[in-house]
């Protein structure tokens, strides 16, 4: 029963990248698979395009990125928790009701305050799900981008701490996702009715390998300096006053792994296999497997 609204989600997402669209296509699918059968947490890190849908699954959902970039999985993997994905969502925008709440946080989001920094009880929670071997999803962008879409925003410090607090001994896979399409299905310029995703949309999703070996020194420097993972004393407090008493240097190596991270997944959306897989025939998608 707990994992009642993952399944459907799931479902829904799997009709609609199978019904609602034209062409789907994806690659870098068995080989997220393989890490996500592994004993280790995957943290995955994608591209935001698209905008929120009312109405969909009966709630508001903050995209139709998540979770219909998910309907190329195995419906099975929806019902375990393990192996479905969690992610943060803004209370202001998800959490906003007892509905809303409940549906969500049965749904894996955890909630984040807006405007509260990197110090709160969500990403120490996210990190313990990594360090558990469970699956967590982030848009490090922190917000939506359809103007150019190979390029990115800088990437939020969030993503570094939630990594920084990770187990050295357990470090998650790091899989960059990059998404097309999805913009097309909720454009923020579209029209009425604004509330529907637009059908008959091609959309692609590529899976990347881990980074893994491109973000190790920047850890292994911070680990070698933080042996153990630096917090403020409380939580709460404000974002300015978190920075003044924070060790010095700290800064400049999160925002050094943001960046590192942002690099390695501009890389996968500018690297040309996008283009090549444009130019393929579309994967069909069943409700268990592609072929």
């Amino acid at each position: 029963m707990s994992m009642l609204i993952p399944t459907a989600a799931g479902a829904v997402s799997k009709v609609f990248l199978k019904q609602w669209c034209n062409e789907v296509r994806v690659t870098g699918l068995p080989t997220f698979l393989d890490k996500l059968n592994s004993d280790r947490g995957v943290l995955t890190i994608a591209n935001h395009i698209s905008v929120d849908a009312d109405l969909v699954l009966l709630t508001q959902l903050h995209s139709v990125d998540e979770p219909f970039m998910w309907g190329c999985l195995p419906i099975s993997l929806f019902m375990d928790t393990r192996t479905t994905r969690w992610t943060l969502g803004a209370s202001d925008m998800m959490f906003t009701g007892k509905w809303d709440s409940w549906f969500f946080s049965r749904g894996q989001v955890m909630e984040t305050l807006r405007g509260k920094g990197i110090y709160q009880k969500a990403i120490d929670r996210a990190a313990k799900k990594l360090n558990d071997g469970q699956w967590v999803h982030v848009f490090p962008e922190g917000m939506i981008k359809q103007d150019t879409l190979n390029e990115l925003r800088r990437f939020k410090w969030g993503i570094s701490r939630l990594l920084f607090e990770t187990d050295p001994e357990r470090m998650p896979h790091v899989v960059p996702v990059w998404i097309k399409g999805f913009q097309e299905v909720m454009d923020e310029r579209r029209g009425w009715p604004r509330m529907l995703p637009r059908p008959g949309k091609n959309v692609s999703i590529m899976f990347g390998n881990s980074i893994n070996s491109a973000i190790d020194p920047l850890m292994a420097k911070y680990r070698t300096i933080f042996p153990n993972p630096w917090r403020p004393a409380t939580y709460g407090n404000d974002v300015k006053e978190d920075l003044r008493v924070e060790p010095e240097g700290l800064a400049a190596m999160r925002s050094e792994l943001a960046a590192r991270i942002r690099d390695e997944l501009m890389k996968l959306g500018n690297d040309g296999r996008l283009e090549k897989m444009l130019e393929q025939k579309p994967n069909r998608i069943r409700w268990n497997r592609l072929e």
